[in-house]
C-alpha cells in the first residue's frame, strides 16, 4: 500500500500545481457560445461542440445552449449529434471577446412508425474508453424484452432467444456475472445484500437483468474498457442505462412470441417547467406449456419528473417492480420440486445538477431501494431415519427423530434496503494552452437486511445437501457500508497533434472502521475497512495521429465489494448422533437419542475484494466510406472469490451415567468436510476486438456492420490443492481424505457478427439480416492428468504431506484419483453459423409492426462431447431452436385517427 500512497500524493501534487498555475493568466480567453438546433428549430440537448485543433470541447445543455472558452486563435469547430450530419465551421476567436453563433444540424435519421432509425457518419470515438452505445430505436427493432436482450448487440455476446424463463446476468469479455456494475439513471442496481442462498434465485451471481424492461430505455452504454474514476464496485465492465424522461406522445405496444406476452404503455407530458413521464410494462413468460402458471411474470411501473434550466436541473424517478417467478410441481415428478419468487421492489432516484458558470458545476445523486423478499422452495426429502437437534451452541442434548420421507419446505421472508449517495464537483480551467476538467467526489452506500430470514420447520430439514440447518433471522446480519473518494483530471490540448488525457484514482473502502493517520506517510491504510481499502488508478489517453486516425492507450484497476452471502454466510451445524434407541416410531416418548452439536464458521467477515488490472490499446481509423476500431486488451483478476474445502474431525461419545455429560468416552471417530469462501481465485483474459461499419450505401440503402471478438481465458486458484472423498487405504491402515494438486481451466472463443441493415425511408422499412459465426470454441483443463495425491488428512486431525519424490511410491498408489483417458480431452467445437432476421415496417403515422426470426434456417447441429464415450455419449445443440416473435406499437393519437 506504500507505493499506492506515493502515487496518490504525486497525483494530488500534480493536480494542485495545475490549479495554482491556472489562477495565473486565466483571463486571456476567448469565448464561443450559441445554441444548437435541428433544421426545424428543435433544440438538440447534449450535442458535442469540439475545436479540432486542440480537442477542447463542451456539450450543449438541456436547452441546446453551449459556451466554450479557449485561447484566442483560428479554429475549426465541429458540431455533432447522434443521428445528424456533423457540421464544421471556421471561426476566429479574439482575446476577451465573445463570439455568438447558432448552429443548425441536418438530420440523417428517420422514423418508421415511431421507431427512430438513427444514422451516423462518425467513425472516430470522442472518448478514449472502449464502449458500445445502443439507442432506443435499435432496442425496439430487435424487440428486446429486458436489458439482457440488449446485451446481444455488443461484440462477443452470443444470440439467445428472448425469454424471461431463466435468471440472466451480464458477462463482459468472458467475465463473471457478479463482475459487472449496472447504473440505472445515475444509481447502481445491487444484488450484494440478497441472502436467498439456495432458493433458486440469483444470489452471489449478479443483478438479474430480467427485472429491467427494455421498452422504457432511452440509451444504453456498455463500457468494456477502463471507466472514469467516478465508477467503482466492478471488475469486468459497466452498463449505464438511461430511461425515457422527456415529453413524448402516448405509445402502446403489444408483443408476442412462443414464450412471452408483453404489453407496454408510456407517455410524457409537460406540466409547467416540468416534464412528467410514465411507463407501465407487464410481461409474462411461460416455461412449460403443459403446466398452467409455470413461468415468470414481471410488472414494472416508472414515473419520472424532469426540470432543466441553465443553472439547475432536477430529475426524480420512482420505480416499482413486482416479480412472479413460479416453478410449479410437475405431475408425476418424483422429487416434487417447486419454487416461487414474488419479490416486490420500490426505488427512488434523484439527480440534481447545479451549474455555477461555464467552468464549474456540482452534481448530486441519491437513491433508496427497498425490496420485499418473498420466495419459497420445496422438494421431497427421501432418506434413512435421522436424528436432529435444534441446538445453536456447541454441546450435547436429547435429539428429535425424523422417520421416513417428507416434503421439505422453506421460505425467505425479508426486507432488503440499499441506500446510495454520490456528490461530485467539476471545475474547468486552463494551464497554459491545456484545458483541465477536474472532477472530485465521493460515494457512500449502505446495504442491510431485516426480517424473518429463511423460515422452515426445524423438525423437517428442507434440504438433502444441508441436513441439519438452523433458523437465522436477517435482523442478526450486520449492515454493509462502503465509502469511496475519487479525483480525476481530463486534460485536452495539442502536443504536435490533439490529445486527450484522463488521469485519476478512486479510493474504495469496504465496511470502514476508522482513520489511521499513519496512512498519510504510507504506513498502512489511511481509512481502514473490514473488507479492505483499495487504491485504484485510472489512465485513459487518446492521440489524434491524423484527422482520420486515432490511437488510444488505457490502464486502470478496479475492485468489487464482497457480498452478503459470502461475508455473512451462516455457520455449518454438524449434529453427531451419540446414542439412538427406537422402540416405537409412532410414539416419540418411547424413543431416546443423544446428539452432540459442533459448529464450524463458514462466513468470512474479513473477505477481501477481487482486484482486476486492465490494459488496453486501440486504433481507430476512417477510410473513405467506412471506419473500424481494433482493440487489444488484457484483464488480470487476483484475489477472486473461491471455495475451499476444510476437513474436520468429530467424535462420537458414550454417556454411561446420563444425564451426567461429564462422564463420557470416545466410541468412534468421524471425518467430514465443510466449505468457506476465500480470496484464492485468479483469472486472466487476453483478447482482441474488431468492429467495422460503413456509411449507408445509397444505391441499396444498406449499412454493413461487422464485429469480431476473440479471447483466451485461463482461471484457477492459487492454493492449488483440493480434497477428495474419504476412503480407507489398506496400505496405510486408516481412513483418510486424499489431497491433490488443483487444476486450472482455459477457454478460447472467436465470435464474429455480420449485420446488413437495410433502411429504406420511402418504404418505411428497416430490415436486418444478422449472421453469427462461431469460429473458435475451445475449452480444456490444465494439469488435470496429475492424479497422484500430494497428501492426506487423517482421523487424528493431521495433514500429512507426501514429498514430490515419494508421490509414485506404491504405498500411496490407492490414494490416486481415478480418471478415464477421455476426461483429458479438449473440447474443440467446429465452426458454426446462425442466421437471424429482423424486420420493422411502418403502418401509418406513429404505428409500426415488427417481427423477427432467430435461427431462420432452423440449423441445430449436434455436437458430441469429446469428454464422453461412445457407449454413454453426451450431446449438445450448437444453436438455440428456431424462434420468432411479432410486435405492434402505435401512438394513441395515430391509433384513433
Amino acid at each position: 500500500m506504500t507505493n499506492n500512497k506515493k502515487i496518490i500524493f504525486q497525483i494530488i501534487i500534480f493536480l494542485s500545481f495545475n490549479v495554482s498555475v491556472s489562477l495565473i493568466a486565466q483571463g486571456n480567453l476567448a469565448v464561443l457560445k450559441g445554441k444548437v438546433t435541428d433544421s426545424r428549430g428543435e433544440i438538440l440537448p447534449f450535442a458535442n461542440i469540439i475545436l479540432k485543433e486542440n480537442n477542447v470541447g463542451v456539450a450543449s445543455d438541456a436547452n441546446g445552449n453551449y459556451r466554450l472558452s479557449t485561447r484566442p486563435g483560428v479554429y475549426t469547430v465541429e458540431i455533432s449529434f447522434v443521428g445528424y450530419e456533423t457540421y464544421t465551421d471556421k471561426v476566429i476567436l479574439a482575446e476577451n471577446r465573445v463570439l455568438e453563433i447558432n448552429y443548425s444540424l441536418k438530420s440523417i435519421s428517420f422514423n418508421i412508425g415511431g421507431i427512430e432509425v438513427i444514422g451516423t457518419n462518425d467513425f472516430i470515438p470522442l472518448e478514449s474508453t472502449t464502449k458500445t452505445e445502443i439507442s432506443s430505436g435499435e432496442i425496439e427493432h430487435i424487440q428486446a424484452s429486458s436489458l439482457n436482450d440488449v446485451m446481444q448487440l455488443i461484440p462477443g455476446v452470443e444470440t439467445t432467444n428472448p425469454t424471461l424463463n431463466e435468471v440472466s446476468q451480464a458477462q463482459i469479455r468472458g467475465g463473471e456475472g457478479y463482475g459487472t456494475q449496472i447504473m440505472l439513471d445515475g444509481a447502481p442496481i445491487s444484488n450484494n445484500s440478497n441472502m436467498q442462498e439456495g432458493v433458486g434465485i440469483s444470489t452471489s451471481r449478479g443483478v438479474d437483468m430480467r427485472a429491467i424492461p427494455a421498452e422504457n430505455i432511452q440509451k444504453v452504454e456498455i463500457l468494456r474498457g477502463i471507466p472514469s474514476a467516478k465508477y467503482g464496485d466492478l471488475i469486468d465492465g459497466l452498463i449505464i442505462v438511461k430511461t425515457k424522461s422527456s415529453v413524448q406522445p402516448a405509445r402502446f405496444k403489444m408483443k408476442y412470441n412462443p414464450n412471452i406476452y408483453e404489453a407496454n404503455l408510456g407517455s410524457g407530458v409537460s406540466l409547467g417547467e416540468w416534464a412528467v413521464n410514465g411507463n407501465i410494462n407487464i410481461a409474462s413468460s411461460q416455461r412449460d406449456i403443459r403446466i398452467e402458471g409455470d413461468g415468470y411474470t414481471r410488472l414494472a411501473l416508472q414515473l419520472s419528473t424532469e426540470r432543466n434550466s441553465e443553472s439547475f436541473s432536477a430529475h426524480n424517478i420512482i420505480y416499482f417492480t413486482r416479480a412472479f417467478d413460479e416453478r410449479l410441481e410437475q405431475p408425476g415428478y418424483a422429487l416434487r420440486e417447486a419454487s416461487y419468487n414474488k419479490d416486490i421492489t420500490a426505488k427512488y432516484t434523484g439527480n440534481f445538477d447545479f451549474v455555477f458558470n461555464s467552468f464549474s458545476e456540482l452534481n448530486t445523486s441519491i437513491s433508496v431501494n427497498y425490496t420485499n423478499r418473498d420466495s419459497y422452495f420445496q422438494q421431497l426429502i427421501s432418506r434413512d431415519n435421522i436424528v436432529i437437534s435444534d441446538r445453536v451452541t456447541e454441546g450435547t442434548q436429547e435429539g428429535f427423530m425424523v422417520f421416513g420421507t417428507y416434503l421439505g419446505k422453506k421460505w425467505v421472508k425479508g426486507e432488503e434496503w440499499n441506500l446510495y449517495a454520490n456528490t461530485d464537483y467539476t471545475n474547468r480551467f486552463y494551464t497554459g494552452d491545456y484545458l483541465n476538467s477536474l472532477l472530485a467526489g465521493f460515494t457512500w452506500k449502505n446495504d442491510f437486511n431485516i426480517g424473518k430470514g429463511i423460515v422452515f420447520d426445524p423438525l423437517y430439514p428442507p434440504s438433502l445437501s444441508v441436513p441439519t440447518p438452523r433458523i437465522r433471522t436477517f435482523n442478526q446480519i450486520p449492515s454493509y457500508q462502503s465509502l469511496s473518494f475519487y479525483l480525476e483530471d481530463k486534460i485536452v490540448g495539442k502536443f504536435i497533434k490533439p490529445f486527450t488525457l484522463q488521469i485519476g484514482f478512486r479510493y474504495d473502502i469496504y465496511r470502514p472502521t476508522g482513520i489511521d493517520f499513519k496512512g498519510l506517510w504510507g504506513k498502512g491504510d489511511l481509512i481502514k475497512g473490514k473488507n479492505g481499502s483499495y487504491f485504484n488508478p485510472r489512465i485513459n489517453f487518446s492521440y489524434n495521429l491524423t484527422e482520420y486516425t486515432q490511437l488510444r492507450l488505457n490502464y486502470g484497476t478496479t475492485t468489487l465489494a464482497p457480498n452478503f452471502a459470502r461475508v455473512f454466510a451462516q455457520d455449518d451445524y454438524f449434529d453427531i448422533v451419540d446414542t439412538s434407541s427406537v422402540v416405537d416410531p409412532g410414539n416419540p416418548e418411547s424413543n431416546f437419542s443423544l446428539v452432540s452439536t459442533y459448529i464450524k464458521k463458514v462466513s468470512n467477515p474479513e473477505l477481501k475484494a477481487p482486484k482486476q488490472k486492465k490494459y488496453e490499446v486501440s486504433l481507430d481509423q476512417e477510410i473513405g466510406f467506412f471506419g473500424f476500431s481494433l482493440t487489444g486488451f488484457i484483464n488480470r483478476t487476483d484475489n477472486d472469490f473461491s471455495t475451499i474445502e476444510k476437513p474436520v474431525i468429530f467424535y462420537k461419545y458414550s454417556y454411561p451415567l446420563y444425564p451426567d455429560l461429564t462422564n463420557r468416552s470416545v466410541k468412534d471417530t468421524l471425518m467430514d468436510t465443510y466449505y468457506s469462501t476465500i480470496n484464492d481465485g485468479w483469472s486472466e483474459t487476453k483478447g482482441v476486438e474488431f468492429s467495422l461499419r460503413t456509411k449507408k450505401i445509397a444505391i441499396v440503402n444498406t449499412i454493413f456492420k461487422m464485429d469480431a471478438s476473440y479471447y483466451y481465458k485461463t482461471s484457477g486458484v492459487k492454493n492449488n490443492f483440493y480434497f477428495s472423498t474419504m476412503r480407507y487405504i489398506k496400505e496405510l491402515g486408516i481412513e483418510v481424505f486424499p489431497r491433490y494438486n488443483d487444476y486450472s481451466t482455459y477457454s478460447k472463443n472467436l465470435l464474429i457478427n455480420y449485420r446488413f441493415d437495410i433502411q429504406a425511408e420511402p418504404l418505411g422499412v428497416w430490415v436486418t439480416l444478422h449472421l453469427q459465426q462461431k469460429v473458435v470454441e475451445i475449452d480444456g483443463r490444465k494439469n488435470y492428468a496429475d492424479t497422484l495425491a500430494t497428501g492426506y488428512y487423517t482421523a487424528a486431525g493431521e495433514l500429512v504431506s507426501i514429498p514430490e519424490s515419494q508421490r509414485t511410491n506404491p504405498l500411496y498408489e490407492k490414494l490416486s484419483r481415478n480418471i478415464e483417458s477421455y476426461q483429458l480431452n479438449e473440447e474443440n467445437k467446429p465452426v458454426n453459423w446462425l442466421v437471424n432476421l429482423k424486420v420493422s415496417k411502418s403502418l401509418w403515422q406513429g404505428a409500426a409492426i415488427s417481427f423477427y426470426v432467430n435461427n431462420l434456417l432452423a440449423s441445430n447441429p449436434l455436437y458430441k462431447s469429446a469428454r464422453s464415450t461412445d457407449k454413454y455419449p453426451s450431446y449438445t445443440r450448437r444453436n438455440p431452436g428456431i424462434f420468432y416473435g411479432i410486435e405492434f406499437h402505435s401512438s394513441l393519437d395515430g391509433l384513433y385517427k
